[in-house]
């Protein structure tokens, strides 16, 4: 009887020993669940791509990472979803950055930083010169961007006609172009640059505005805009290239730090493979929105890659110097000494 107890209570510590090891060891490779959130609607090309990453990501991982997607801006506008990543409620996001906490993340923006898809994906692709600069201005934030995501290449949205628009020393002073209210520092002197006169207006007035006569056209879009938010009042769409429109993927960094090595390295070349697609992807994507406004009655104006060059040119010689401060001086010597002819 001695011994049986002897053997029982052996038995069992065995045992527990064996299921705290084994709940241990399923602790420690428990998945880790990332919320993604994103402002676009579901089944648009952008909640697509999140969840091909998100998918990717659980694959490659084998589980140990499990990414869930929120579309159509589920968990807070685009302001407060940037700040809860930052403070680590939200873990990750594919859309643009705020400049509240530090304005020279605007040169996501900066007019003419890029004016072809070759060199917006050469300076944002991971080791780009603005992936690197924009990567140091975010890390004060607790945020760390892993990849763009291509939106598209900007453009003018015009409701009439526009006389000579590759001639950057033509006046249209007839015409007044919305600006985006924190781009008028920055794209507001282009359009003046340009002969245009400009005013700010938020985007959801901006139907009504051209219908009713308050404005003439916009900048702030891209083809698809002008396609899926303003179709019936484009009657003119000029492909200037103004600015390049990224979202980029970006990550709780103390979040993504608790990773392991293998689970970080492998989400950051999944990133960069889906960024690299997306730009193949979005230049094609530009021309077959730019074709559906044609096929409506739009007249699309496109510019040769000279055209494209005198007004990039013109640009950085006469607007650069005076909207420097947007960005900082340090930085827009940078720029000015990596895109300047």
């Amino acid at each position: 009887m001695r011994n049986s107890s002897k053997r029982f209570l052996k038995f069992g510590a065995i045992a527990l020993t064996t299921g705290v090891l084994t709940l241990s060891a399923a602790i420690s490779h428990a998945a880790t669940s990332i919320r993604l959130s994103h402002p676009a609607p579901p089944g648009s090309e952008q909640d697509v791509w999140s969840n091909e990453f998100a998918k990717r990501v659980t694959a490659q991982t084998e589980g140990r990472v499990n990414v869930r997607v929120y579309p159509a801006n589920q968990l807070g506008d685009i302001e407060e979803v940037y700040e809860l990543v930052s403070q680590g409620v939200i873990d990750a996001a594919v859309q643009s950055f705020s400049t509240k906490y530090d304005k020279r993340l605007s040169i996501s923006w900066f007019p003419y930083s890029v004016s072809t898809y070759a060199e917006a994906e050469s300076s944002w692709n991971d080791g780009g010169f603005i992936f690197n600069e924009v990567n140091k201005l975010l890390a004060p934030q607790n945020i760390t961007m892993l990849a763009p995501y291509a939106v598209g290449m900007g453009g003018m949205a015009v409701g009439s006609s526009v006389t000579n628009p590759a001639d950057p020393d033509a006046k249209h002073s007839e015409l007044k172009i919305r600006v985006w209210p924190s781009a008028v520092g920055t794209q507001g002197p282009v359009l003046e640059r340009l002969g245009y006169n400009i005013t700010t207006m938020p985007w959801a007035e901006l139907y009504t505005g051209v219908q009713t006569g308050v404005i003439d056209g916009m900048i702030g879009g891209t083809p698809e805009n002008a396609v899926r938010d303003w179709n019936g009042i484009v009657k003119t769409w000029l492909q200037i290239n103004n600015f390049f429109e990224v979202n980029s993927l970006f990550v709780n960094s103390r979040k993504f730090k608790r990773l392991d090595a293998e689970d970080q390295q492998i989400m950051r070349d999944i990133a960069a493979e889906m960024a690299s697609e997306r730009f193949q992807r979005v230049a094609q994507a530009d021309e077959d929105y730019r074709k559906q406004l044609s096929d409506s009655g739009v007249e699309v104006v496109t510019f040769s890659d000279d055209e494209i060059a005198a007004i990039s040119k013109a640009i950085r010689a006469d607007v650069w110097p005076k909207i420097k401060d947007e960005i900082g001086d340090e930085l827009y010597q940078k720029l000015n000494a990596h895109y300047s002819n």
